[in-house]
């Protein structure tokens, strides 16, 4: 009886999560997260360029999966100033939004995977307080696309 208890709590509830706004980047926070990014830009994947892929985490697509996710926040940063509007940003990640919602992923997986990348960059990159509004806001964007995806609302992003 305790294990169906404690499965139907664990039971992802996506209406749980709500959808970030969109807040525009200033200037300034642009430029602080393209210049912290070019920090694990530079060190993540070199440092596990030599790593057998089975110890990375068990599985040979795990490195080509963090690949494509890297090369997204890579895309995105780069356009940060070059698209003011957020249309080619908003393309980009609604593929991945439109690609995660067919597998029914869910918003708890990117709200967990959210903490990590603050964390991760945070600490790599040395941020003080302006680095993680800067970073927050650029998670709001993403996350905001990609939750309109997973709601079911990402006609909104066709170009």
């Amino acid at each position: 009886m305790g294990n169906v208890i404690r499965r139907r709590a664990l039971r992802d509830h996506d209406n749980d999560y709500s959808n970030p706004e969109i807040t525009e980047l200033s200037f300034d926070e642009i430029e602080i997260v393209q210049k912290s990014w070019k920090i694990p830009a530079s060190k993540v994947f070199i440092a596990f360029r030599n790593t057998p892929l089975l110890m990375l985490k068990g599985t040979p697509g795990f490195r080509a999966h963090a690949s494509r996710i890297f090369n997204v926040f890579s895309s995105v940063i780069d356009a940060l100033d070059k698209d003011p509007d957020m249309e080619g940003i908003k393309h980009i990640v609604a593929e991945v939004g439109r690609s995660h919602a067919k597998r029914q992923i869910k918003k708890r997986s990117y709200v967990e995977l959210r903490i990590i990348i603050l964390e991760v960059i945070s600490e790599m990159c040395k941020l003080d307080d302006d680095g993680i509004v800067a970073w927050s806001k650029l998670l709001d964007i993403i996350y905001h696309i990609l939750f309109e995806c997973i709601d079911g609302r990402d006609s909104q992003f066709s170009q």
